[in-house]
């Protein structure tokens, strides 16, 4: 284990649990303004006559890539640096970014506000989850996870839900203007965290390339991301899609499939952060990286939900559905942070979750939108397009498993 202890904390604002409150608000707000954009894709494909696979760019291509490179400068920088500062101007960035996207009037402009809400995005995790990391021991660390986390869920279902009402309401433009305005009133909160600035040490001369190639030379820690990786895909890429696949092959108006799965990832997703971050805790008690028998777990139990979700015409199946797949999907992910904890030391984490969000926000998260847009395209059908998740999920709970398998015979004794 690598320094279980957290810093002390003086005043509440230094708290631990009031630090955590308050990035689980800003993460709530970065899910929000991340996840609005496929709600509104009928409404952007209507007006400015893109395609399937355009959207599924802006989707996940046009935020994810930039997202997971910009990881690093932060990732680097949240070894160095006070982290808090770091979220808050990444913040002001992305909320503006947002905003300009109601601006947009074709691919090439929507895709520019989309590439630099990215770049403020990654701001949040590489030194959010650093924060949490140092500051809360390893038995509690599960439990910390799971909340921040859970602002992922609250983020997405607000920012479908609310954001497919207000596109019929106000129209898709005017989603874009709230959403970036409600980003920097929480910019005063943030500066409320208190974080002294830490000294600087022999291991910050280490070489960039040093440190990466450590990090990605390690096959434990590979091997926990490519699983993440596939299962992030999985995950993005279903929650992009299974909107308009209600709109189009059932139906559905916007705002009822927004309302539907808004409330489904809401609901689903909290209690999966929750859950995850739960039997995390209890898991790694009983073996060394038993965090990542719970990843596994979930991956499978997903797969008949999400088959349920897409097959089954009854509304009460296809209600539950919405929301018991998010609550397997959220609970796949806490393991994957608390593992990276485990494996990497405290003052490289900031470059080890850089790494995390190149494989899970950057190849993952843009992989699954693009690719379910371009097999829709390519074959003329949604629902085809939408066992592509299926089949990933598959592969991402047995490499889960693998993973688990790979750590406990590959790491040392004293961790």
């Amino acid at each position: 284990m690598k320094d279980d202890q957290p810093r002390a904390a003086v005043g509440w604002r230094a708290a631990p649990w009031f630090m955590l409150a308050v990035l689980t608000c800003v993460n709530a707000i970065n899910w929000a303004d991340r996840q609005v954009v496929p709600i509104l894709f009928p409404a952007i494909r209507s007006e400015l006559g893109l395609t399937d696979t355009q959207l599924g760019v802006v989707g996940g291509l046009a935020f994810s890539m930039i997202y997971a490179i910009s990881a690093f400068a932060f990732g680097r920088a949240a070894d160095r640096s006070i982290r808090r500062n770091l979220i808050v101007g990444g913040l002001v960035v992305w909320s503006v970014a947002t905003a300009a996207s109601g601006l947009a009037d074709g691919f090439g402009s929507l895709f520019a506000a989309r590439f630099f809400t990215g770049i403020g995005e990654a701001s949040l995790y590489p030194c959010a989850v650093s924060l949490i990391s140092e500051r809360f021991p390893a038995a509690a660390r599960g439990k910390a996870m799971g909340i921040f986390g859970a602002a992922a869920a609250v983020g997405s279902g607000v920012g479908i839900g609310l954001g497919g009402g207000l596109a019929e309401s106000a129209g898709w433009r005017t989603v874009f203007f709230y959403y970036g305005g409600v980003g920097l009133l929480f910019v005063p909160l943030l500066m409320l965290v208190r974080e002294d600035r830490r000294p600087s040490t022999e291991d910050h001369k280490v070489p960039f390339r040093e440190v990466i190639g450590g990090l990605l030379g390690d096959v434990r820690l590979v091997t926990v991301w490519i699983s993440g990786m596939i299962m992030i895909g999985c995950a993005v890429g279903y929650s992009a899609w299974v909107p308009s696949y209600f709109v189009r092959e059932r139906g559905f108006e916007v705002s009822e499939a927004g309302r539907l799965f808004g409330f489904g990832y809401l609901a689903g997703g909290v209690v999966g952060s929750l859950l995850g971050g739960y039997f995390v805790d209890r898991r790694r008690r009983v073996r060394f990286a038993g965090d990542m028998d719970v990843s596994a777990a979930c991956a499978f139990i997903a797969v008949p939900i999400v088959l349920i979700t897409l097959l089954v015409d009854s509304p009460i199946a296809y209600t539950a559905s919405a929301i018991l797949g998010p609550v397997a999907i959220f609970a796949y992910f806490p393991a994957l942070q608390t593992i990276l904890a485990d494996l990497v030391p405290q003052r490289r984490l900031g470059l080890a979750y850089a790494v995390h969000i190149l494989f899970l926000g950057g190849i993952g998260s843009a992989a699954g939108p693009f690719v379910i847009g371009a097999v829709s395209d390519a074959a003329g059908s949604l629902l085809l397009a939408m066992y592509v998740p299926i089949v990933g999920m598959v592969a991402a709970g047995l490499l889960a498993w693998y993973s688990g398998t790979l750590i406990r015979r590959l790491t040392p004794p004293d961790g």
